[in-house]
């Protein structure tokens, strides 16, 4: 299933990215963007279809990450200083290289830090001590992302997405003020690509809730970590659909 998130990630990054130097996308990017869903849709049917056997002899990578946490990652140093050579050296080439490198560094940044904050703890947590009740809990049961992989940052995503490969396909152009004085604070390109990276954070609620990852074993989380996720959602999710909305609304008036 993971996999499949990253396909989109990249796939629907990509779309962003090259939005104004294409006249129209590639059917390869369709075929991808397609191949990613799906892939997400396989591995939850395969995932519900299956049966879950814990072994409780089997070593569990949680516990390095438990003591990374504890002293500190002892590489991170390391981390950064390869970074900022890297993009130093990149200077040297081209400002673009600067910036894409940028990007890909961010990007992997959020998904490997909000990796380890989702997989360190307790195997089995203790209870939160949340009682929500009525539409409260509907509410939340519904986005409850320990049942199911498809979070609102994947859904928003993949709309912004849609939208973007449609705009080109019926000639309707949006403006993404990726230069100049953008009425807001962000632009769609740039909070599109916060919520792929919220959207792969919140997918390993799902994966580690049921199953197995890297060596780290199946958790029995409670619903604190995704209520925190939720927390990030209403900040990254909200500013995306405004902006979004916004732009598309603007676009179909200035077309039609």
């Amino acid at each position: 299933m993971l996999f499949g998130i990253f396909v989109v990630a990249f796939t629907g990054n990509w779309v962003i990215g090259n939005y104004d130097k294409v006249s129209n996308y590639p059917k390869e990017t369709y075929m991808a963007f397609a191949f990613g869903w799906g892939s997400i849709i396989c591995a939850y049917i395969m995932n519900k279809l299956s049966t879950y056997n814990l072994d409780e002899e089997k070593k569990d990578n949680r516990n390095l990450i438990n003591k990374w946490e504890r002293q500190g990652i002892p590489f991170n140093k390391w981390i950064i200083g390869i970074v900022i050579v890297v993009l130093v050296g990149a200077g040297f080439h081209s400002w673009s290289l600067v910036f894409k490198l940028f990007w890909l560094f961010l990007f992997i940044g959020i998904v490997f830090i909000g990796f380890l904050y989702v997989m360190m703890g307790e195997r089995v947590e203790e209870p939160d001590g949340l009682d929500f009740t009525g539409k409260s809990k509907k509410i939340l049961d519904f986005v409850d992302y320990r049942q199911h992989p498809f979070t609102i940052s994947l859904i928003l995503f993949s709309l912004v997405i849609v939208s973007f490969l449609l705009s080109k396909q019926q000639d309707i152009p949006m403006n993404l003020e990726v230069s100049g004085n953008p009425r807001y604070v962000t632009s769609l390109p740039t909070i599109a690509f916060l919520t792929s990276g919220l959207m792969v954070v919140s997918s390993y609620i799902y994966i580690i809730n049921n199953g197995d990852i890297f060596g780290i074993r199946k958790a029995e989380q409670n619903g604190l970590k995704v209520l925190q996720i939720h927390f990030w959602e209403i900040i990254i999710c909200g500013a995306t659909l405004f902006i979004w909305l916004v732009e598309v609304i603007e676009a179909l008036v200035l077309h039609f």
